[in-house]
């Protein structure tokens, strides 16, 4: 089981690095995007749940007050009605890992939602129909009201969910 910590703006590496350094297993859940920066596309990591971290819960743990008081997280998410921690399952957790898994895989299917993110298609929408060679794929976009297979290179491709 885990609970859930909210932290300080931007802090959330920070109170991982601290509370891991207590002995306390945390997830903090990346994906890999790639973002528009000065009319350059640069792939980032950006949390999936920006403010939390989910941290191991543990029988052992008898001092929940030593996790509100390390630097970089604000405080636990507490249920009001028992005053102890918000629990979240294990299930719940693998459905989120498994997200991040298949986020950060970067392998296309027929039929994925992609966008171009470079070069003369830059922005347009389309599918993804197949992998025509190790660095080439063949996508469907829409054009002037007209369907064309185009083919790019298969980094300039990413998902869109």
């Amino acid at each position: 089981m885990w609970m859930l910590a909210k932290t300080k703006s931007n802090k959330q590496n920070r109170a991982k690095i601290n509370l891991i350094n207590q002995g306390l297993m945390c997830y903090l859940p990346l994906l890999n995007t790639k973002k528009q920066i000065k009319n350059t596309w640069i792939d980032i990591k950006e949390t999936m749940f920006s403010g939390y971290l989910f941290i191991k819960f543990a029988e052992n743990i008898k001092n929940l007050h030593k996790v509100n008081n390390t630097f970089g997280v604000n405080k636990l998410l507490i249920n009001k009605d028992t005053g102890m921690p918000y629990i979240i399952n294990d299930k719940d957790m693998d459905a989120i890992e498994e997200i991040v898994k298949f986020n950060n895989n970067n392998q296309f299917t027929a039929g994925d939602n992609v966008i171009v993110n470079k070069g003369k298609l830059s922005k347009f929408a389309g599918i993804f129909l197949e992998k025509c060679s190790k660095y080439r794929a063949k996508l469907l976009i829409n054009i002037i009201n007209n369907n064309q297979e185009v083919i790019v290179n298969i980094k300039d491709i990413q998902k869109v969910y």
